[in-house]
């Protein structure tokens, strides 16, 4: 028998990670700083110099993980 396989939910995640990533890069925006992502880790820029935000866990959440910690920094 045959497994179903859906490529929507596949689609659709990719969609949010992209929409995470976007927000991400606003926040940061908003503040003058920029964010670096480099090898697997997220590095945020500041005026007083380079900082690792999170090297996150989960390849496919990635984005996700970076939002919920770059929430936390500039509490938005």
């Amino acid at each position: 028998m045959r497994k179903r396989y859906s490529i929507e939910k596949a689609e659709w995640s990719e969609t949010r990670e992209k929409e995470y990533e976007q927000e991400c890069r606003d926040i940061v925006f908003k503040f003058n700083d920029t964010l670096v992502q480099r090898e697997g880790v997220i590095y945020l820029n500041k005026k007083d110099g380079q900082t690792v935000v999170i090297e996150p866990l989960n390849q496919k959440t990635f984005w996700y993980e970076t939002w919920l910690t770059i929430k936390d920094i500039y509490s938005t």
